[in-house]
């Protein structure tokens, strides 16, 4: 089926374990309010960092980044994502066990994702790819995970995503990196999906991220359709 290509997205990655390293020792590099907010918000500890993480990585990639590009965000227990692109878009990376999302595929999942399910790690699989669309629809959870439903197998290629029984203008595609599965929305099938590695650095007493590694593109998450 002949599509549309849009412009390139660009997908941003952390190991929170390095994180979670540099933070026993160091403050997070970000604005003393921002800051408090989230102590106040989060006690010490792992979700804390995360979340110190997630609002370090997203000024990072802005400044770096010309105009106002959509950002999203998302991580499970090791790995932080973030999407950029020039329009809606949305990420999701999922490290639970295929086993305990089974048990629950029936709240997330219908009829319409029966073959999907069926395959292996078709539950988290299914999970990630339409947490990824709630995330670029804008409205989470409170899409419905179970009214989202794909033309097409999102770990083979760029899906046409539908919505409450409409097309939704958008696709997505689902990758499955062995213990986790990493999906990304978009409104149209990208020129290409650029990755860069992002680690912490030490200044002035706080950790700060930046690039360490960059590819010319994720061959996982191929343009074709």
């Amino acid at each position: 089926m002949k599509t549309t290509t849009g412009a390139e997205l660009h997908l941003h990655l952390v190991e929170l374990s390095v994180v979670h390293a540099a933070a026993e020792h160091l403050s997070a590099a970000l604005p003393g309010p921002e800051r408090a907010a989230l102590h106040g918000r989060y006690a010490p500890g792992r979700r804390r960092t995360q979340a110190e993480a997630s609002r370090v990585l997203a000024r990072a990639v802005r400044r770096r980044a010309p105009g106002r590009p959509h950002l999203n965000v998302s991580h499970d227990s090791g790995l932080l994502a973030l999407v950029q692109g020039a329009g809606r878009c949305g990420v999701d990376v999922e490290d639970a066990p295929e086993g305990e999302l089974r048990e629950v595929a029936h709240r997330f999942c219908g009829t319409e994702d029966r073959s999907l399910l069926a395959g292996p790690g078709g539950a988290r699989l299914l999970w990630a790819a339409k947490e990824s669309v709630a995330k670029a629809l804008g409205l989470g959870l409170r899409a419905g995970l179970a009214t989202i439903h794909f033309t097409a197998h999102p770990g083979r290629a760029w899906a046409e995503v539908t919505w409450r029984g409409s097309t939704a203008g958008l696709r997505t595609r689902a990758v499955d990196l062995g213990h986790r599965h990493l999906a990304v929305t978009a409104e149209a099938v990208p020129r290409a999906v650029r990755l860069t590695r992002w680690a912490p650095r030490h200044t002035d007493g706080r950790w700060s991220l930046h690039p360490t590694a960059s590819t010319a593109g994720l061959p996982e998450i191929s343009t074709s359709d």
